[in-house]
């Protein structure tokens, strides 16, 4: 990071405010999602690293905020400083919610690391599951020290090779694989062909569970659900995580997929009630999936 806040001749402060609080950040403390004394997008401090290339990620500092930029449109991860284990962003808790599902998983598989805010969470949350991150890009690897991501050690480990590939040819055998894997451009094409899902699918066999981070587009989500359903014998869920933005796929072959309303409900009472998760909140978007799902696949015979 620079040591001084940008100038106003470096960084259009307010898109900057525009991008950052448009995003409905939730802060830990209620009331603090602007502090008093930043009356204007002028007064609010900026530090600004260089990017690394032409399309490589900048890491910005907006107040209490650390966050990893792809160019000025595309924010990929954001952190904060004060709390940097907190789950800022919506749908990364929503990711976590595989645990309603999935609750102790001895091994889990991540396409993308991005600021880490998944990984950090699965390692703080799960003491007792081996952790492997796939990141194909070296320079968001490079800044793991800045987002607080843990180094590696005997049952977490960040590998930089293309995701693609993993899913396909390496050797483990996952109980959940996270997909959080956007670029400069969003979602990249390689992650999102139906062959990716056949891919996911048999890596993860007939019992593990697929949970997919995906922006909410029109046009391409309902193809990738559909996709993601093809590859899974229709057992798919999709939960909107936020008024708008992104949405929250989870699949799995299991022909226990998708649980009933009783298992989910038991599995949110087992679960602790820690900050920044609610598993209670997770529950509440999950159920409407469930009855969508079950008034489509479920005879009214077999209904519960």
């Amino acid at each position: 990071m620079t040591d001084a806040p940008a100038s106003a001749t470096d960084v259009d402060l307010e898109l900057l405010h525009d991008l950052l609080f448009g995003l409905r950040l939730e802060c830990a403390d209620s009331g603090s999602r602007v502090p008093d004394r930043y009356k204007t997008a002028q007064d609010v401090p900026v530090m600004l690293d260089a990017p690394f290339g032409p399309a490589g990620p900048m890491v910005l500092r907006f107040g209490d905020v650390l966050s990893l930029l792809f160019g000025w449109s595309t924010i990929q991860s954001a952190m904060r400083l004060s709390k940097p284990d907190h789950l800022l962003f919506d749908y990364t808790r929503m990711m976590m919610g595989f645990r309603l599902f999935s609750s102790d998983p001895t091994r889990i598989e991540m396409i993308g690391l991005g600021g880490g805010s998944l990984a950090k969470a699965c390692y703080r949350d799960l003491p007792n599951t081996d952790i492997t991150v796939i990141e194909i890009d070296p320079q968001v690897i490079s800044l793991r020290e800045q987002f607080h991501i843990p180094p590696d050690d005997h049952r977490f480990r960040v590998i930089c090779t293309d995701g693609v590939d993993y899913v396909a040819t390496a050797p483990e055998r996952p109980d959940v694989l996270l997909i959080d894997g956007f670029d400069n451009k969003g979602l990249p094409a390689a992650l999102s062909e139906q062959a990716f899902y056949d891919s996911c699918r048999a890596r993860l066999g007939s019992h593990g569970l697929l949970v997919a981070n995906m922006c909410d587009n029109a046009r391409a989500f309902p193809t990738l659900v559909r996709r993601i359903a093809a590859s899974f014998d229709g057992r798919a869920i999709a939960i909107p995580a936020e008024q708008r933005g992104n949405r929250v796929v989870f699949a799995c072959a299991d022909p226990a997929f998708p649980p009933t309303f009783d298992a989910v409900r038991h599995a949110a009472q087992d679960l602790p009630l820690r900050d920044p998760i609610d598993y209670s909140i997770k529950l509440r978007r999950i159920m409407p999936a469930l009855r969508r799902w079950q008034a489509l696949h479920v005879s009214p015979a077999n209904s519960l």
